[in-house]
């Protein structure tokens, strides 16, 4: 199943994950004050949900949607993701 990684879980952020995991695909919540503090959100979510840093948001989807404030752009990971090994 794709997980979809999300940078910010403002309204956007976390209406756009909502409706990723009503769709039924996993998800992975970020934002700038660190995983512990979206535990409600990852809650109302559930089970398809979990909440990392924006790097492990990054890292772990196989898309990333960004929602940060324009001027918080600078701050979003952009270290090109290792490709899958395929065996």
């Amino acid at each position: 199943m794709t997980t979809i990684g999300f940078i910010g879980a403002g309204n956007i952020g976390s209406t756009v994950a909502k409706l990723a995991v009503d769709a039924g695909y996993d998800v992975v919540v970020s934002n700038s004050r660190g995983p512990e503090t979206l535990a409600d959100l990852v809650a109302e979510l559930g089970p398809k949900a979990r909440a990392d840093t924006a790097a492990g948001a990054a890292e772990a989807g196989d898309v990333v949607v960004v929602t940060v404030p324009l001027k918080a752009y600078r701050q979003v990971p952009v270290e090109p993701r290792k490709p899958e090994e395929k065996s």
